[in-house]
């Protein structure tokens, strides 16, 4: 719940109200996120073109939301920080000849039994897996959130596509991220190789390095792998690796998005 990871919250949602999003909207996180979002738009008097479904973080917990499964694993930090595992799966093969060979028609029934739900033919129940082959797992994505390097991330992290972690500090300032329960760049990549992952991002950087290029020096060190995060840098999974992409953004074309009414250019 400190500032830096929270006080956005309540504005991404305005930006989603304002481009007329309706769906409900889920949020996970930890105790008292609820309270805050709420307080947070009653004292702005935004009211929401969509609904609200909150959370609670548990070391432990395990969701299925959004089309994804979401693990959560309790951190070392001097407030309650979770880490987060996000699963997004997609459906097997559907197999049009073994719908057929159950006499099972063409149409809603076969859009029900790719949706993942069992359907009744002649008095039958027909489940998924009888026409479809097993979900296959499509992309892991981890986030660190604020931490000390612990064992039960490791665990939550393993085998990961992209791990997303902290690097507030170099490994020359490692007192200082002992004392303030932080990761350096060298942290982050022992994890990214001792859970075994993929790629890793590095975030979160200690303003104190007017180039984070020494961070991702240490980190490449240890785990090659690594990447910076930066400001509309994009990640992409292809079969030939991690792709990035990096794009300026401008605040002025998003503030003529969001309130055009109000809107004038600048001179």
């Amino acid at each position: 719940m400190h500032g830096d990871h929270v006080l956005g919250v309540p504005g991404l949602l305005l930006s989603l109200s304002l481009s007329g999003r309706t769906r409900e909207v889920q949020l996970l996180g930890p105790r008292g996120l609820r309270g805050f979002v709420e307080s947070a738009l009653e004292r702005m008097r935004a009211g929401l073109t969509f609904g609200l479904e909150f959370h609670e973080a548990r070391d432990g917990l395990e969701l299925s939301m959004c089309g994804a499964t979401v693990r959560a694993s309790l951190g070392r930090h001097s407030a309650p920080n979770y880490a987060y595992r996000v699963e997004f799966r997609r459906p097997g093969k559907f197999h049009p000849e073994r719908a057929e060979a159950l006499g099972i028609p063409r149409g809603p029934l076969w859009k029900a039994l790719q949706a993942g739900s069992p359907i009744s033919v002649g008095g039958r129940l027909v489940r998924p897996e009888e026409v479809m082959d097993p979900v296959e797992v499509k992309v892991s994505i981890a986030y660190s959130g604020d931490t000390r390097p612990t064992a039960g991330l490791i665990d939550l992290f393993r085998g990961a596509d992209i791990l997303v972690h902290e690097a507030t500090f170099s490994w020359a300032h490692r007192r200082k991220a002992l004392e303030n329960l932080h990761s350096t760049a060298r942290d982050a990549a022992r994890m990214a190789a001792r859970a075994g992952v993929r790629y890793l991002v590095l975030t979160h950087f200690s303003n104190r390095y007017a180039d984070a290029g020494v961070l991702l020096e240490e980190a490449r060190r240890v785990f090659p792998s690594s990447y910076l995060a930066r400001e509309g840098r994009t990640f992409s999974l292809a079969p030939e690796g991690l792709l990035l992409r990096d794009q300026p953004i401008n605040c002025r074309v998003h503030v003529a998005r969001l309130y055009p009414q109000d809107y004038r250019p600048q001179r």
